[in-house]
């Protein structure tokens, strides 16, 4: 596994342990469909109304930008395709769906500087 992968790996791990103490339930990371890409994580809203998509970005500097900035108008266009194949997939799903991002920072040991979460960032 190469470096990126690693830290992107690390980051999707972190942020699904913030979103298990903010009461979201995990129902599966890393969904991939070939013709659309991956979503990190789908999770159960504490509410029970919502499931959630949410795409990790982690950093170990800024040097190309802040993470959640790799969020791009293609990517949004890309995970809102990936929770309509989900639907296609799962019909029985009756859940609100809606798209997170979860924007880390990692200092150089490793460690979270920053995590910012930001809900409901389109659909």
């Amino acid at each position: 596994m190469d470096d990126n992968k690693k830290i992107g790996a690390l980051g999707e791990q972190i942020a699904t342990d913030f979103l298990s103490t903010k009461g979201y339930k995990l129902i599966q990371k890393n969904f991939r469909a070939k013709q659309y890409g991956e979503v990190d994580i789908i999770c159960l809203h504490p509410d029970k109304k919502h499931l959630i998509f949410v795409e990790v970005k982690t950093r170990l500097s800024d040097e190309f930008g802040r993470p959640e900035e790799a969020i791009t108008p293609n990517k949004l266009h890309e995970l809102k395709k990936m929770v309509d194949y989900y639907y296609n997939q799962f019909p029985q799903t009756k859940l609100s769906p809606q798209i997170d991002a979860i924007a880390i920072m990692l200092k150089s040991d490793q460690s979270v500087d920053s995590l910012m979460h930001f809900e409901n960032i389109t659909l």
